[in-house]
């Protein structure tokens, strides 16, 4: 009897446990989603408050459609709109509306409200208001922007992922401004709640846990999750536990000699203590992946879950498609090899990136498809080691070239106090010799130029705070590695030939690793061409987009006239701590380290030796992805970040 007493004491605390869990788990989920809709349905309201910041819009101005702006306008202090960028809205008048109201009254910080009905967009659409002065501090109108309500949408529906999760941009009255997820509710809306709460089914509405974020002064992101499917999976493991309870009564009163032997607790399946993630899915015939399985242990690696992982398109859209390797896709190269390995930038769930690799086997070839099995391994901390070691390695090739570096410096300066000196004899003879003294001063500033271009570019390289992949003049970084290893060059008594096109597309990097590449590659061959006669030592860099038809591809090469590299050298070339130069002179990191500098780009690097006959050596390739434009109408030329300013080097030093 006491056995049994406590099973069923056991299986309703059980029950209730349960019930609990789900409820919270409930909870957790809509304050996920109402956190996750605030961040990116906040973007485009961030930036229509932030273009009335800059004292409202300027004529001749269209708002950023990647911002999700539709037409801003700006009226006089009667309501009359004298300007807009939505021609048709000029000369109508907003002095009846509720927004020019409160703001002639006196309120100055921005307002949000639905966009009138004969305005573009809709009655959905969501009207950023601020309020304009004149130099006297009086009310002189107000200025409007207007927010697309689709990218509000889509915004809104990217962050309800899960079944029976929606969320709504509400107004104050609770007007919803925007919606999206589940759409099989009424239009019916709770009021936001202060913090999150479980609501009991009503007419309208079924059982829901609420949250909401605020999103300005005069919005609130509400999510609302339904729960009853939690509540049935609760309600079921309750009702195995009564059943267990009623086994466990039978076996007690049945047994007059029961052993309480403590139940093992259950341990982890060795999936879930692995630190990768496997999963199940068939290339279809059109080259997507669709996952048919995924281990539980997703959660933990990314924070999304086994439900949200499953929905078609869970993976591309979370992928950044910057940071796929070049070349084929791993879907594409899986149809003509048993396996393929591609390492990328991927969103988790909370917003934040990290660091894939993943790895696709092929099980199976079907009419259907191809059958595959993979793995997803989190290499963030592996990615940031390799970050850590290029910096090092940097600063090491810095300290090798300080004493080339002095000497460029101290040639600027050098001429500067000549040039100060006879300026200062030129201004002793009087009126004769003002414009030779401005001559002098003239060369003083040039050489003064020249010396800040040392030190911006010095600065520039040392830097450890790397930006993010960019488009990037090849050309420019070319130039920018020539200003730190130029004077190491002439010292070695090399001749640098620079084959650039005058017209170059530009590149996705990141200008600073680019020449951290570059320098690698040229004091390597500085060192190689040591052994060779002083009129043989040439070194020839040179770009071109991939001859070989791939349009997307963008070469650059350093060729020496060095000895060329061995069949063994070749095989080694890469591998970390590998160096052929006698000890003490190198550390054998800088290739490998420019090797993982590329992939992170996105691209390639490749040893080989020059065509016999040529009179070259070794031939290092730089395979580079070529940078993307956005589609659309013609827009200005793209900001490339350049290199420090430094004189244009002749195509022979």
């Amino acid at each position: 009897m006491l056995v049994s007493g406590l099973a069923w004491g056991a299986a309703a605390w059980f029950a209730q446990h349960r019930n609990q869990e789900a409820a919270t788990a409930a909870l957790a989920i809509a304050e996920r989603a109402a956190e996750a809709g605030r961040r990116l349905a906040g973007r485009p309201i961030a930036a229509a408050i932030a273009a009335l910041a800059e004292n409202g819009p300027r004529p001749n101005t269209v708002p950023a459609q990647a911002d999700g702006l539709q037409f801003d306008a700006i009226t006089d202090a009667a309501g009359r709109i004298l300007w807009s960028s939505h021609a048709p809205l000029i000369g109508k008048s907003l002095a009846e509306r509720e927004a020019f109201i409160r703001h002639r009254a006196g309120r100055a910080e921005p307002l949000l409200s639905p966009a009138l009905l004969d305005l573009p967009g809709g009655p959905r659409s969501l009207l950023a208001s601020q309020a304009l002065t004149d130099p006297r501090g009086n009310f002189a109108g107000i200025a409007v922007v207007a927010i697309d309500p689709r990218r509000l949408d889509r915004a809104l529906e990217d962050a309800a992922l899960l079944p029976g999760l929606r969320l709504a941009l509400l107004r104050p009255d609770g007007t919803p401004l925007a919606a999206g997820g589940a759409a099989h509710w009424g239009t019916a809306w709770p009021a936001p709640p202060d913090a999150p709460l479980l609501r009991p089914a009503t007419a309208d509405l079924p059982p829901l846990a609420l949250a909401a974020a605020p999103l300005a002064a005069d919005l609130v992101l509400l999510a609302a999750y339904d729960r009853r499917g939690l509540a049935a999976a609760a309600a079921e493991a309750g009702w195995l536990g009564f059943l267990a309870a009623f086994l466990a009564s039978l076996v007690a009163i049945g047994t007059p000699l029961l052993r309480n032997r403590p139940s093992p607790p259950t341990a982890r399946t060795l999936e879930e203590a692995l630190p990768a993630v496997g999963y199940r899915g068939i290339i279809e015939a059109g080259g997507t992946l669709r996952l048919t399985e995924i281990g539980p242990a997703i959660e933990r690696l990314t924070g999304w879950t086994t439900e949200a992982a499953l929905r078609p398109g869970w993976r591309v859209r979370s992928m950044d498609a910057a940071s796929l390797p070049l070349g084929a896709d791993i879907e594409d190269r899986l149809r003509r090899e048993p396996s393929a390995t591609a390492e990328f930038r991927f969103r988790r769930a909370d917003g934040g990136w990290m660091w894939l690799r993943e790895t696709l086997r092929a099980t199976a070839r079907t009419p259907e498809g191809i059958e595959v099995a993979g793995a997803l391994e989190d290499i963030s901390a592996e990615r940031e080691l390799a970050l850590q070691a290029a910096t090092a390695a940097k600063f090491a090739t810095l300290g090798e070239m300080a004493a080339g570096l002095a000497h460029e410096l101290n040639q600027p300066i050098a001429i500067m106090s000549l040039a100060a000196e006879n300026a200062a004899e030129a201004l002793e003879d009087g009126e004769h010799g003002v414009e030779e003294a401005l001559v002098r001063l003239r060369r003083i500033m040039a050489q003064a130029d020249r010396a800040k271009a040392i030190v911006t570019q010095l600065r520039a390289f040392s830097r450890v705070d790397v930006s993010a992949l960019e488009p990037v003049d090849l050309g420019a970084a070319v130039q920018g590695m020539m200003v730190l290893a130029g004077q190491a060059l002439r010292d070695a008594g090399i001749q640098v030939q620079l084959r650039l096109p005058d017209v170059l597309p530009p590149v996705v990097g990141q200008i600073i690793l680019v020449e951290q590449v570059l320098l690698n590659l040229v004091l390597n061959a500085r060192d190689a061409l040591q052994e060779r006669q002083p009129e043989r030592r040439r070194l020839r860099i040179e770009a071109e987009v991939d001859p070989r038809g791939d349009a997307e591809a963008v070469l650059l090469r350093v060729i020496d006239t060095g000895p060329g590299l061995s069949a063994e050298v070749l095989e080694k070339l890469f591998e970390p701590f590998y160096t052929t130069k006698p000890p003490g002179l190198g550390t054998g990191l800088g290739l490998s380290i420019s090797r993982t500098i590329m992939r992170g780009l996105g691209g390639r690097i490749v040893a080989n030796n020059a065509p016999e006959g040529s009179e070259m050596g070794a031939e290092f390739t730089l395979v580079f992805r070529r940078a993307q434009m956005p589609a659309g109408p013609p827009m200005a030329e793209p900001e490339v970040r350049a290199a420090a300013p430094a004189p244009r080097w002749p195509a022979a030093i």
